[in-house]
């Protein structure tokens, strides 16, 4: 999801992970995580597995799915973050953003929830949000060190931006904008985006989970499940920039609403089985 660039070459480095492979990690453990969340998790349900032992293999399956996608959005968002600050044109990103977020919505709705849900937005919205919360932070930025009022007016962007996510449920919600936020707080320093960023998303999932009321041990065992969003650290801590494949831009783009579409279809015809 990371745009062309404006001025990217210097930010290029000899050895570590590509930018494409980057990408490519993050397209593949986003589509492991939806397999689990969209047919498995679906499946147990809407009750289509009676057998109990079925059942809990399913579930022990699932959960390995869920705990290899939580690689996926941390890269999306240092993705959005390198595309906010090479971006040729950032209306121009921030429109593709919304387009695709309008396009996404009912394959999103029609996978996760099996029909239309307002109350559950995809992904796109999150960062679509970011994006703009990024926009509002560039000015006062490099003033902040200097001045109480732009870092006040920062963290008023970034709970503005929180607010919006959470008022609309996208997925990730507050969550989501506040890791974006981080990440290019911390975009210049990756040994300490490393570990702050990963511990910082691990504890908000943590409150988030605690205050809809579940338990304590079922809240630190969810998040201890998910220590997978520190491999996407370790990928983002050494990724050196570079790109080899150029153009099938849009494909990117065009890949999340398609294999929601695709996962979706593939559930209705096991359901037919």
């Amino acid at each position: 999801m990371r745009e062309g660039e404006k001025s990217h070459a210097g930010n290029v480095r000899a050895g570590g992970v590509s930018a494409d492979l980057l990408k490519l990690t993050a397209l593949v453990t986003m589509l492991i995580d939806h397999i689990g969340a969209g047919i498995l998790e679906r499946c147990l349900i809407d009750g289509y597995v009676a057998d109990a032992g079925l059942y809990q293999v399913i579930y022990r399956l699932d959960s390995v799915l869920r705990c290899i996608g939580r690689i996926s959005f941390p890269i999306f968002c240092f993705l959005l973050v390198e595309g906010f600050l090479y971006t040729r044109s950032r209306r121009g990103y921030a429109l593709r953003l919304l387009v695709f977020a309008l396009l996404s919505e009912i394959p999103f709705d029609l996978l996760f929830s099996g029909g239309l849900n307002p109350d559950s937005q995809n992904v796109f919205w999150t960062l679509l949000i970011g994006l703009l919360v990024l926009w509002g932070m560039e000015r006062s930025l490099p003033r902040a060190l200097h001045s109480v009022s732009h870092t006040a007016l920062i963290l008023l962007i970034i709970g503005a931006g929180m607010a919006a996510a959470a008022l609309l449920k996208t997925d990730y919600s507050w969550r989501g904008v506040l890791l974006i936020a981080v990440i290019r707080l911390l975009y210049r320093d990756r040994r300490l985006l490393v570990v702050e960023a990963p511990c910082l998303f691990l504890f908000t999932e943590f409150l988030a989970l605690f205050s809809r009321g579940l338990s304590l041990s079922y809240c630190l065992e969810t998040v201890l499940s998910h220590f997978t969003v520190f491999l996407s650290f370790v990928l983002i801590r050494f990724c050196n920039g570079q790109r080899r494949r150029k153009g099938h831009r849009y494909f990117f783009y065009l890949f999340y609403p398609a294999h929601l579409l695709f996962l979706f279809l593939i559930r209705q015809l096991l359901y037919m089985l």
